[in-house]
């Protein structure tokens, strides 16, 4: 695997496991604990509203902090960042087991993890951007989405098998974090390219250059569009399988759940896949296959088209984040990294709330199926975006393990129209 020239191929194979497995650790705090959620519930007294501000309390400073976290990983490195807030995320864990007396200092406690858990996720993005280029990055990448696929898989049944002992049991899963950070802190090495810090304007100067092209524009509206629809999927779905489709919750349940497993086949396929093609052509056959998937449940009601349609939808949604994802984390210069994945994450968050607000009231307007094909006109008018996205796929491109030549980078400023900042591939194979 091609790595930084400054990350031994042994330093680049750590990163990437400390990414990969920081993924599932970071995902204690809301896929682990919420078949606790209910028996908490009962325990503390609480209603149901007071049950809804456990989670809502954790998950709005982790989209409000993405970007201060991301700032701070570009200033004083990944390594300090990545590790402290895991560290962080285990410690306040243990606090909370402490604070069920008083519900309010609960909710500020789960308010301070959701700020520590704020960073995690996009820095995994940023530590696999920093080590490796070109098809070796939409592998790992790949790697990175099985893992999230894995935790948003298994972690909920173990959660549920701990709730059975107590609810408290699988909060505790969250103290995982703590000898985690400890390790990244010891073992995590940041790219040597941080070593030379710019100047507060310099800095921000730089990072506003990186979001200044149609190209940068389309890949925003990519990774938005992709968490608008998920999302609205996620709520909307059983709800048109229950009530429209006459679906048993179980059947909408394997659906569901069936769509989301199988983005692996893609997510393991996707280093294969990228010497066969440019990047932006899968995220336009990622695109297409969504809006399929959302038209045929929006038209048919047979249950052999609405497992199809959540095959097709599976498929594609992890074809088109793998190579989304990778052309994120390939985009900007190593010092800008953390920051501009950040941003792109802060938006996707705004995204997984617009999305079942937006669906929310369209159904007022419009019957539940209609909406759905609605949503899919919208999917399909978005492979257009493909057109300026295009200007990026050589951020992805293998040069013949050497550098571009100068000839060869202006061709990709060219083909950008726009003089955005990048690393190049870069010699050298872990």
């Amino acid at each position: 695997m091609s790595s930084d020239p400054g990350l031994t191929p042994r330093q680049a194979a750590i990163n990437a496991r400390f990414a990969f497995t920081g993924c599932i650790v970071a995902q204690t705090g809301v896929q682990l604990v919420a078949p606790s959620l209910p028996l908490m519930r009962d325990d503390l007294l609480l209603s149901n509203s007071q049950l809804g501000l456990v989670m809502g309390i954790y998950l709005l400073p982790a989209a409000m902090g993405a970007i201060p976290a991301g700032m701070l990983a570009d200033r004083i490195g990944r390594r300090r960042v990545f590790g402290w807030s895991y560290i962080m995320f285990g410690a306040i864990g243990v606090l909370l087991q402490l604070a069920t007396t008083s519900f309010g200092m609960f909710l500020v406690l789960r308010f301070a993890q959701g700020l520590a858990f704020a960073g995690l996720l996009p820095l995994t993005m940023t530590i696999l951007g920093d080590a490796f280029r070109g098809s070796d990055l939409i592998r790992v990448q790949g790697r990175r989405s099985v893992a999230m696929l894995v935790g948003d898989g298994t972690l909920p049944m173990l959660g549920g098998v701990l709730a059975s002992i107590t609810w408290r049991a699988p909060w505790l899963g969250q103290l995982l974090a703590i000898p985690f950070g400890i390790a990244v802190l010891i073992k995590l090495t940041d790219p040597p390219a941080l070593a030379v810090k710019a100047r507060g304007a310099a800095f921000l100067s730089g990072l506003a250059q990186a979001f200044q092209t149609r190209a940068i524009i389309a890949m925003q509206y990519a990774s938005f569009l992709r968490m608008f629809l998920k999302f609205s999927i996620l709520t909307f779905l059983p709800v048109l399988l229950l009530d429209v489709r006459d679906f048993s919750p179980a059947e909408a349940g394997l659906v569901v759940g069936g769509s989301a497993l199988i983005g692996i086949i893609p997510s393991l396929a996707a280093g294969r896949l990228a010497v066969l093609g440019r990047p932006t052509t899968f995220v336009a056959i990622g695109i297409l296959g969504e809006a399929m998937a959302l038209a045929v449940w929006g038209l048919f009601g047979a249950p052999i088209a609405i497992f199809f349609a959540a095959i097709i939808f599976g498929l594609a949604d992890g074809l088109a984040g793998v190579f989304v994802n990778s052309i994120v984390a390939a985009t900007p210069k190593t010092e800008h990294r953390a920051s501009f994945i950040a941003a792109t994450g802060a938006l996707r968050n705004f995204a997984k709330f617009l999305g079942p607000v937006t669906v929310g009231l369209l159904i007022l307007a419009m019957s539940l199926p209609s909406t759905f094909v609605a949503m899919a006109v919208l999917t399909l008018l978005s492979v257009l975006l493909v057109v300026p996205l295009r200007g990026l796929d050589s951020r992805l491109q293998d040069v013949g393990g050497r550098d571009p030549s100068p000839g060869e980078s202006q061709a990709a400023d060219q083909d950008e129209e726009a003089n955005q900042p990048s690393d190049a591939p870069i010699p050298g194979a872990p």
